[in-house]
């Protein structure tokens, strides 16, 4: 099942156009980022949040994300499925193709996703 994110939007003070497809929301929500076959994963903090995006933060600078991610909003209880668009620092922004409901989930690659959350709740 696919689910859109809504939120208070971010005011944005410069000039320059806006890019995203949809607006962007200030949260602070914990989050597990996931790439490789292997499902190897590592902690994050999800900063702004769209219907298409989002900028986490990850604990260390010198990591260098991989393109291909999925992000599981630990409180949301939500996948999203996307790709790192940008890498500044410990900041990524991510790009979504899709976001599925961990509940709901039934793709085969996404069951270690499903079960992580299942666990902690």
């Amino acid at each position: 099942m696919v689910v859109s994110v809504r939120s208070a939007p971010l005011s944005v003070n410069s000039g320059a156009p806006e890019r995203r497809r949809s607006s962007r929301h200030a949260v602070t929500l914990g989050g597990k980022l996931f790439y490789g076959l292997a499902g190897l994963s590592i902690d994050c903090v999800i900063r702004d949040l769209s219907d298409h995006g989002a900028r986490i933060a990850v604990p260390k600078a010198s990591w260098r994300a991989p393109k291909a991610i999925r992000l599981l909003s630990l409180r949301e209880g939500r996948i999203y499925i996307g790709e790192v668009m940008w890498n500044r620092g410990r900041y990524l922004g991510l790009d979504f193709s899709r976001v599925v409901r961990a509940a709901d989930a039934t793709d085969p690659d996404l069951a270690p996703i499903r079960a992580i959350w299942l666990a902690q709740g």
